[in-house]
């Protein structure tokens, strides 16, 4: 618990501090994407299919700190540096950097006993972080073509 409480903190400090290139807008517009998309992932992969969760099996308090608070600041981290005007080589690159920082933070988040795993393995978050980065990119996008 204590790991994950100095993890928010982090998160909400760098989040709020760091230079924004995006508007309110589409920050808070990124916030709630994160957080919705969090519940839906966390719900079909943790409560529907039990391949992973939050401190023990079920649903508590707890669990959703890190869908409220990591998913949103993160998300809004990611999507605030993200190099649109980069080449694609570059944006892969930036994705592919997350990837690593998020399995690493996944790494800690077990062993410290926030996270656990079922039959779920790391192999497959590699996989899944890519994929939920691009829904971000695409739905800033969306967001971006309804608002301009």
């Amino acid at each position: 618990m204590v790991f994950l409480i100095i993890s928010v903190l982090v998160f909400i400090f760098v989040a709020i501090v760091v230079p924004k290139r995006l508007k309110k807008s589409e920050l808070y517009a990124i916030a709630l994407f994160s957080i919705g998309l969090g519940f839906i992932t966390d719900i079909t992969f943790d409560l529907k299919y039990n391949l992973y969760g939050y401190f023990t099996i079920g649903v508590q308090f707890e669990g959703f700190l890190p869908i409220l608070l990591l998913f949103p600041c993160s998300g809004v981290l990611f999507m605030n540096f993200y190099p649109f005007k980069k080449s694609i080589l570059y944006q892969f690159f930036y994705v592919f950097c997350w990837t690593i920082f998020c399995l690493i933070f996944e790494f800690l988040s077990i062993k410290s006993g926030f996270f656990y795993h079922n039959r779920w393995e790391y192999w497959h978050s590699a996989i899944t972080y890519p994929v939920l980065f691009l829904l971000h990119i695409i739905h800033l996008k969306i967001f971006k073509s309804y608002t301009s």
